[in-house]
């Protein structure tokens, strides 16, 4: 098997700019599919985290598009929609509920710096459902100047506790008496102002954006959530496992297109992969006569041209991984400014063994396959008709 092994690299070699296009071929065909596996397991896995560390179960937000509340929830934004402040307590009146908090959000574009400040109102009952809330300095005292910062603004805006952030856009400063520790979520982006400061500096009083819920008993959701429905017809309610599972078929409904897509490509490259074999074999066709004329065998033969084809798909498939890992930043920032996906801190695509071992089997399948044809033909040559050939 060495000894063949070795010929069919020779051949491949003797042709390199043909060998070396057909290899990309396949190589992008399987960079796209391994990229594909590895979105649709790192988003949803994302995905569940983000919903988890919101350490709520249901969500209470203003009527209108569930797909739009959980994008802006998510990824942060200015809301279109509010209710009013009055809403919490009622939400707070039905039994089932442990904890509540009414959260306003608004966002300020800077334009030189082309970045969107998310600031977001909060009172202690925020913390309480956010079970990884740590903050280093303190919480509000009741003064209307005071902030509290996510870690990764705290860096960008290189403030600490103690300092002082002037908000220009609303001509008003604010004493920075806490930063957030790590939360690996969206919440490390965020300024975060008590609730009454927010809704009189960005002018919207008595309003919120979403309320998030904590039941006593998960088991008890529906009930809850049928009772908040009643209370108000202008509210949308759902526990965020549905969310998770609407945003989870709206993902799935998009991998399918995509990999439709990816099959495109990988039925392509195994179509280029077939012509550039069976093309070796037309050129060779008297030193495929000659060989069968000095003894070689059928099954000698099938197994040099299936083992090129192998070499080239196998070839294809193992920088298809590599190059999939190699660009992996630059697929993720696409993916992170189309999609709401809220955490920075999980890869999107990441070093899988399993789906690289998926992705270099299905490139050997695709070998086994494109190969399959050429290989027949060639163990077909008659060795003197081959011989006369010009």
């Amino acid at each position: 098997m060495g000894v063949w092994f070795g010929l069919a690299i020779k051949n491949l070699l003797r042709r390199p700019t043909r060998s070396i296009l057909t290899i990309l071929g396949v190589t992008i065909a399987i960079a796209v599919l391994y990229s594909l596996l590895q979105f649709q397991v790192n988003y949803e896995k994302g995905l569940k985290k983000e919903l988890g560390a919101l350490g709520a179960h249901v969500m209470v937000v203003p009527k209108g598009c569930p797909y739009e509340a959980a994008t802006i929830v998510l990824h942060g934004g200015k809301w279109p929609r509010y209710m009013d402040e009055a809403v919490l307590e009622k939400v707070k009146s039905v039994p089932g509920i442990a904890q509540t908090a009414g959260i306003i959000m608004d966002a300020i574009l800077d334009f030189e710096k082309n970045e969107n400040r998310i600031f977001m109102g909060i009172d202690e009952d925020y913390p309480k459902i956010r079970g990884n809330w740590h903050v280093q300095g303190s919480w509000f005292t009741g003064a209307k100047d005071e902030i509290i910062l996510g870690e990764n603004v705290a860096k960008l805006e290189g403030l600490k506790v103690g300092d002082t952030y002037y908000l220009k856009e609303k001509d008003c400063s604010f004493k920075v008496i806490g930063i957030l520790a790590a939360t690996h979520s969206q919440d490390d982006g965020f300024y975060f102002l008590h609730r009454k400061t927010l809704q009189k500096v960005f002018d919207l009083p008595e309003k919120l954006v979403v309320i998030l819920v904590k039941l006593a008993d998960i088991e008890q959701a529906d009930k809850v959530v049928a009772k908040i429905r009643t209370m108000d017809g202008n509210l949308n309610v759902f526990p965020l496992s549905e969310l998770l599972s609407t945003v989870g078929n709206l993902v799935q409904s998009t991998n399918i297109f995509v990999l439709a897509i990816v099959f495109i490509a990988i039925a392509i490259s195994a179509v280029g992969v077939l012509n550039t074999i069976l093309m070796a074999v037309y050129e060779r066709t008297k030193e495929i006569g000659m060989m069968k004329a000095v003894g070689a065998s059928r099954s000698d033969i099938f197994k040099l041209i299936w083992l090129e084809t192998l070499v080239v798909c196998t070839t294809g498939g193992l920088f298809g991984v590599g190059l999939a890992l190699a660009f992996a930043k630059v697929i993720e920032s696409f993916v992170r400014s189309a999609l709401p996906y809220a955490s920075r801190s999980e890869a999107l695509i990441g070093l899988s063994l399993s789906d690289s071992l998926a992705c270099v089997l299905f490139s050997v399948v695709l070998g086994l396959i494109a190969g399959w044809y050429p290989a027949c033909h060639a163990a077909s040559v008659k060795p003197m008709e081959a011989i006369r050939t010009e």
